[in-house]
């Protein structure tokens, strides 16, 4: 995939463009690609990582193997089904069918994206230190050996019979994480294709286990992730409600994170299917419902016309969390020209409040002697148009 900025109205201000942040980013497959200095001024930072970001991405590339429905494999480079590791995947998946039970393994040592809005070369998601980790007398965690990914892996097991779907699944990262969960779902019609009516419910739950280098750095001070301490645990919670009818539907969401579930977890999936991003490059990107103890409710509605051609959605979220709370309301339009050209339209209303005591984006620790942290409402409306060509 390769692509481009026609436009970037961030090159004159004061630091620099920092357009790269949203499109096209990239410092290397471990981090560090720019050389980018601590000593860096912002201009010099934002010069280094813009130079160095590109606007291509080598993103399929892969064999796939199915023996009728007992077994299939898939290896290379090609775009994820892992609810926890989406976008484009470097590594491979395997499962297996008997009956009514399909077993299914993942393996993941590498991430791009390669759609419309999103652009970015390989990297590693998830990057620990080959020696490990020893405590020190600072009461922090000195890693040891040099830069490495152990990838992503997952193993589910999921069960369905005629309405009912009953799935356990296990995600983890050698010396980052473990993530077992399950999901429940009842369809009042699995093979539904447009016409009638069909009632969709799903209950998921996810809970997370971190290990303490994952929480404390080397100088025995806590990790920030998303505004807020990594916890050693958490957990998520995911009521979906869906109906169709014909060609309309609305469906229903309640997500809840529980303690910092989502540090090294949910950051790289969103099984529930709301908007946890789109907020400022300087704020950081991450939407409220991605942070700890985050709450959100929504509510969306549209349909799929004129042979599929045209669809729409209404879109109306709210989220809150310690750190801040935020409204959405998202009108999206689709249409598809062609089978290789389509044209998508998202105006979205995005008002977020920052809570007293923290800062927008500063991901640490919030010195009111040091520096801002009375809050304050901030607009992130936008208008996102795009018209991709697949070829």
């Amino acid at each position: 995939m390769v692509g481009g900025v026609l436009f970037d109205g961030t090159k004159h201000f004061a630091g620099g463009s920092v357009v790269y942040q949203r499109f096209a980013f990239y410092d290397g497959f471990y981090g560090g690609g720019a050389d980018v200095l601590q000593s860096d001024s912002t201009p010099v930072k934002n010069s280094k990582l813009s130079r160095y970001s590109h606007f291509y991405v080598w993103s399929d590339a892969y064999l796939d193997y199915t023996y009728k429905n007992y077994f299939g494999i898939k290896a290379g480079r090609y775009r994820s089904t892992a609810v926890y590791e989406t976008g484009q995947t470097e590594g491979f998946e395997a499962w297996a069918q008997y009956k009514r039970i399909n077993l299914w393994w993942f393996s993941s040592w590498g991430r791009a994206y390669s759609t419309g809005p999103l652009m970015r070369d390989w990297w590693a998601p998830r990057v620990v230190y080959s020696g490990g980790y020893t405590k020190n007398a600072l009461g922090g965690y000195t890693p040891h050996g040099h830069k490495a990914s152990l990838g992503t892996h997952a193993i589910q097991l999921t069960y369905k019979k005629h309405h009912l779907l009953l799935e356990g699944f296990y995600y983890f990262s050698p010396e980052m994480f473990n993530a077992p969960g399950f999901r429940v779902g009842w369809d009042t019609d699995p093979n539904f294709n447009g016409q009638g009516f069909r009632s969709n419910t799903i209950l998921m739950t996810t809970f997370a286990f971190y290990p303490p280098w994952m929480m404390v750095n080397s100088k025995g001070g806590a990790i920030y992730r998303y505004d807020n301490p990594v916890t050693p645990n958490g957990q998520s919670l995911i009521i979906r409600q869906r109906f169709d009818f014909n060609e309309f539907y609305i469906v229903g969401t309640f997500y809840k994170v529980f303690r910092n579930a989502n540090a090294w977890v949910g950051n790289t999936g969103n099984p529930a299917g709301i908007e946890l991003y789109n907020n400022s490059t300087w704020a950081g990107y991450n939407g409220t419902g991605l942070k700890a103890d985050a709450v959100s409710g929504q509510f969306a509605y549209g349909g799929v016309h004129f042979k599929n051609k045209f669809s729409w959605r209404m879109t109306w979220q709210w989220s809150s969390a310690p750190v801040s709370y935020e409204g959405r309301a998202i009108l999206s339009l689709g249409y598809q020209f062609t089978p290789y050209l389509k044209g998508l339209i998202d105006l979205a209303y995005y008002g977020v409040h920052t809570n007293r005591g923290y800062q927008a984006g500063l991901n640490a620790y919030c010195n009111p002697h040091l520096t801002y942290c009375g809050g304050g409402y901030q607009d992130r409306s936008a208008l996102y148009t795009q018209l991709i060509a697949t070829f």
